[in-house]
């Protein structure tokens, strides 16, 4: 058995499909001969068929079409960083309040607030979800502190009542 090719264009798999459409082999068919030579994960059946039905149309394109709809402009740089300045003002903002002040849709809001800055809600505040640099050298500056004086002092333990003494 030859080896599968490795790489392949979306384009390059669309022209095959068209060509062997052409020669009247059914979707199956084309989907098995394409899992052949380009391994098993190469298109879903459903995607050729759904070729299949675009070629025997007259469709004759082998590229996307353009995405339909409105691009999302909400999540630009500019909103990540008003949105980033608003909350750092006030952290008990909600987030209907930060889409009705920056004229976007909640759900964009959301998108920003939680997967592009990485904000949460704890005790009705807005926290960052990761502790920055700062905290974390304080932190490991503690740590510190007190494993050195824990070796310094190791004999705390001998100082300390036990409860059978106490009495």
């Amino acid at each position: 058995m030859a080896a599968h090719l490795e790489t392949w264009s979306k384009e390059e798999i669309r022209a095959v499909i068209r060509f062997l459409n052409a020669k009247s082999l059914n979707p199956t068919e084309i989907h098995k001969e394409l899992q052949s030579v380009y391994g098993e994960h190469v298109i879903s059946y459903t995607q050729v068929y759904h070729w299949c039905n675009l070629f025997e149309a007259g469709h004759s394109d082998l590229t996307d079409r353009e995405g339909r709809g409105r691009s999302i402009t909400a999540t630009s740089e500019d909103n990540v960083k008003r949105v980033d300045e608003l909350i750092r003002q006030d952290r008990r903002l909600k987030l209907h309040e930060i889409a009705s002040s920056l004229e976007i849709s909640e759900t964009s809001a959301h998108r920003i607030v939680f997967d592009e800055l990485g904000y949460r809600k704890v005790s009705a505040k807005w926290v960052p979800k990761q502790l920055t640099d700062n905290p974390k050298e304080q932190r490991l500056d503690i740590c510190r502190e007190l494993l050195r004086r824990s070796k310094s002092s190791c004999r705390v333990y001998g100082i300390l009542p036990t409860p059978a003494e106490t009495f």
